[in-house]
């Protein structure tokens, strides 16, 4: 958008003159949070009970709404990639498909090894335990604090909770307008409302957006030719709470629709769609008994997922097809009616001054219905090798690829935590869950923090953490690509972290080696020709991650991270192990001025070259910013950029089939007002 790249200068041209300027009615307070406010930021995600940065037995990166709305960033997955050991990156399932991993460990589109919790309630496909698939995009503008817990969180969580817990904290009390438009006609319109009515309160967040796209020149999946495709996208998110004395009642709905583009890693134009919505409702009730607190919570979950996509090139099953037809295959799957009850007793009984127990209980129940897809040719007999393969002219209901199923899951846990002396913390905690027709795990914990003074503190922390396949990986039939097996076992992790945390008035910093060491982990494997997921050992992954916030003076802020993986399992090879950020915010009156970059090193591809090894994409580097301006108290003024250098890069697709790196949007520009009301 021209008028925007004009309008960034300008607006830093004002910044730099009127940085010496003191205006009467200085708002500097609007974006004020020193560092050592963020410092003293309470973090309840990793044992659910609040804890400083420098005591919580975790590894922990914490932003709150301050900082979130001055960094130019619009979705959770792009703050990943600001956190040590995270990364995002886009794939060739879908055009919104970003799939993210906790120290180099990924291996499906789901990312169903992290667990994300949105105010106590987990955001996760009822189908396969993940959230990056059916509620890609996550909105930040509703975060009043958002927790990335990197390690085991199953001694508390349970399955998924492998690699790491995003907790996530809605904002409360906020009356305010976002109405924005940019790169890629990209109109943007957000709605945050807070109402009291009698003893219940009412907060609202609403969130619409559209863009047209960006353009795009690659290789066609089903031809030798070079082809043009674009990636328009919508998405919608609603989230209410309503709050009656100690009763608590929320509903959220995430939904997206993407055309074009890839879609199951192949590209057709017109054809290729996908649609998504994520909704849950939850009713929660909190209870006093003289020393113990206890929460009872009741959610449902509800998933719906549609996919259109090309299967085949024109021509490719004539000679094998009945009645022979030199149609491409094309297929549709409505993937709908995936649903999740969740029932959770948690209690907190503070013993003594020193020491207090947390235990719970976690019932869930999953249901999910048989899906059969459309297809013009019959995906069951292409996928058994059933020649000749039926084809029908149209695209017919005929072919069943995810078979009905249904699972109970019970989970029981505890956690002691106790002040041995003046500064010294120890938490232990032990969890078993129990999930029908797959198998039983038990989850320790073992944390000890000791402060050596009041300016460093050490941990050394130990947990077991465990991943129920999910019904994607049990049930999936009738798929030429990849197909689920009934059999699997959950897949475990065993990891210790060592970490030192320093704080100051000024500055935080932040060291810790890992290990995490796996085993039955959940892998794809080819037979005959298609891919079946399998238990297989799995290669640890360790390195080290280090962050660092530095306050210079009032208008300075510096914060910079790096992780450097040593040791990666091979089938994380997507992954890259040296990522680093540095973010430099500048406020002064009015103005506030952020920016920052990103770094990934390279990254391997599934596609193998000529003498057998796998193919590497470059390493990439993106610069991104944001420039705000408050006009007054209930005005302010911004303009953003992506990717501001417009750097051409790519990222490994999903499929061994493409010999090319997935294309990433170019410059995104976008410039808004916020009305606060």
């Amino acid at each position: 958008m021209n008028c925007s790249l004009l309008l960034l200068p300008l607006l830093i041209m004002l910044l730099i003159r009127t940085s010496t300027l003191h205006a009467e009615d200085d708002l500097d307070y609007i974006y004020s949070l020193s560092l050592e406010e963020l410092l003293q930021v309470k973090i309840t995600g990793s044992t659910l009970t609040p804890e400083e940065l420098k005591t919580v037995p975790s590894a922990v990166t914490v932003f709150t709404q301050k900082e979130i709305s001055r960094m130019g960033l619009d979705t959770l997955d792009e703050l990943m990639n600001l956190v040590p050991g995270f990364q995002s990156n886009r794939s060739s399932v879908s055009s919104l498909n970003h799939p993210f991993s906790s120290r180099g460990r990924r291996i499906g589109n789901s990312a169903a090894e992290i667990l994300i919790l949105v105010d106590g309630i987990r955001l996760a496909d009822p189908r396969n335990g993940g959230s990056a698939i059916v509620a890609p995009k996550f909105p930040l503008t509703p975060i009043e604090r958002v927790e990335f817990i990197r390690g085991p969180g199953s001694a508390i969580y349970g399955s998924n909770a492998m690699m790491g817990v995003i907790n996530i904290i809605t904002r409360s009390n906020v009356n305010q307008v976002s109405i924005s438009y940019g790169s890629f006609n990209r109109r943007k319109a957000e709605l945050q409302a807070s109402q009291k009515i009698g003893p219940v309160t009412i907060d609202l967040f609403g969130e619409i957006e559209t863009d047209n796209g960006d353009d795009y020149k690659v290789q066609d999946t089903f031809s030798t030719n070079r082809i043009d495709t674009d990636d328009p996208i919508s998405l919608a998110n609603l989230n209410i709470k309503l709050q009656w004395h100690d009763t608590y009642l929320n509903l959220q709905h995430n939904q997206f629709e993407s055309e074009n583009f890839y879609e199951l890693n192949g590209l057709s134009n017109g054809f290729n769609e996908r649609t998504g919505s994520l909704t849950s409702v939850a009713l929660k009730q909190s209870l006093n008994w003289q020393a113990v607190t206890s929460e009872l919570l009741l959610s449902y979950n509800h998933s719906r997922f549609t996919t259109d996509a090309q299967v085949s090139a024109e021509g490719d099953l004539a000679p094998i097809s009945n009645p022979s037809s030199n149609d491409a295959l094309f297929a549709s799957a409505d993937l709908n009616d995936y649903n999740e009850t969740r029932f959770l007793w948690h209690n907190d009984w503070g013993i003594e001054p020193q020491s207090s127990l947390q235990f719970g209980i976690e019932l869930r129940h999953i249901d999910s219905p048989e899906t059969v897809a459309e297809n013009n040719f019959d995906l069951g007999d292409l996928a058994s090798s059933s020649i000749p393969i039926r084809y029908y002219g149209s695209l017919l209901a005929t072919t069943p690829v995810q078979a009905k199923s249904s699972r109970d899951i019970v989970g029981l846990y505890g956690q002691y935590q106790q002040r041995l002396f003046d500064k010294t913390n120890l938490t232990l905690g032990l969890r078993h869950d129990d999930f029908s027709n797959i198998d039983s795990h038990l989850s320790p914990r073992f944390g000890l923090v000791q402060e050596l003074n009041n300016h460093h503190s050490l941990k050394l922390l130990y947990g077991e953490a465990f991943r129920a396949p999910g019904e994607s990986e049990l049930n999936l039939l009738n798929n030429p690509v990849v197909l689920g097996n009934p059999d699997l076992k959950p897949e475990t992790v065993k990891n210790s972290e060592l970490i030192w945390v320093g704080q100051w008035s000024d500055t935080g910093v932040a060291l810790c080696y890992f290990e995490s060491r796996f085993k039955d982990a959940i892998v794809q494997v080819t037979s005959g020709g298609t891919r079946i997921f399998e238990n297989e050992d799995q290669d640890p992954s360790k390195g080290f991650e280090f962050e660092l916030s530095h306050e210079l003076n009032d208008h300075w802020l510096l914060r910079t991270t790096y992780t450097h993986i040593t040791d990666t399992p091979e089938l994380s090879f997507r992954e890259s192990d040296q990522l680093a950020s540095i973010m430099v915010n500048y406020q002064q009156g009015n103005w506030n001025a952020n920016v920052f970059v990103i770094y990934h090193n390279d990254q391997d591809m599934p596609a193998l070259d000529s003498n057998g090894n796998r193919i590497t994409l470059d390493d990439y580097s993106l610069l991104s910013g944001k420039l705000n301006y408050n006009f007054s108290s209930d005005w302010q003024g911004f303009v953003q950029a992506k990717n501001l250098l417009d750097k051409d890069y790519s990222t490994p697709p999903a499929s061994d089939d493409l010999t090319e790196g997935v294309p990433n949007r170019g410059r995104e520009i976008l410039a808004g007002i916020v009305w606060q009301f």
